[in-house]
């Protein structure tokens, strides 16, 4: 069964984006931040400007609720064991870094105030350790960005995410 997905979320869909195997969940992130909050998109993963050109990129950007924000996307999952803290501290260093990378190297243009980090969660205990991982760390790292969680199981119709 298809899903009636709104224009900005088409947009994302038929637009190129950086690579990799994310573009379900760009897709679907945006779907649920339009749908649930209002958001509507500003720019996709390569309308983002950078400097330097080969900067760490964010996935897309929004307006939500008057304010410019940037949305990095990504799955905390684990095939084949648990997932654990170890893992979750290292998905959240990583995209940490590199949403901090972003917002600095991003061109006046296009700036955001903050950023969210949508994580897509494959079981709730998941998500409980991501949360608990993301509390951890330093205010240096989390800086201003806020976390979305979302917990999408294999019973879900989104289970591809």
């Amino acid at each position: 069964e298809e899903m009636d997905l709104s224009p900005g979320a088409l947009q994302i869909l038929h637009l190129p984006n950086a690579g990799g195997n994310s573009l379900e969940s760009e897709v679907l992130s945006f779907e649920l931040l339009h749908r649930c909050f209002g958001a509507t998109l500003l720019k996709t993963e390569m309308e983002i400007e950078y400097f330097p050109e080969y900067s760490k990129k964010t996935d897309y950007s929004v307006t939500l609720h008057g304010h410019h924000v940037g949305v990095s996307v990504t799955r905390a999952m684990k095939f084949g064991s648990t997932f654990t803290a170890a893992d979750a501290d290292h998905l959240l260093r990583k995209k940490l870094f590199g949403i901090i990378v972003s917002s600095q190297n991003v061109l006046e243009g296009h700036k955001w105030e903050k950023q969210i980090l949508h994580v897509w969660a494959s079981h709730s205990y998941v998500a409980d350790i991501v949360t608990e991982q993301f509390q951890k760390m330093s205010d240096s790292l989390r800086v201003d960005t806020l976390l979305v969680l979302t917990v999408c199981t294999s019973d879900s119709k989104a289970a591809n995410v």
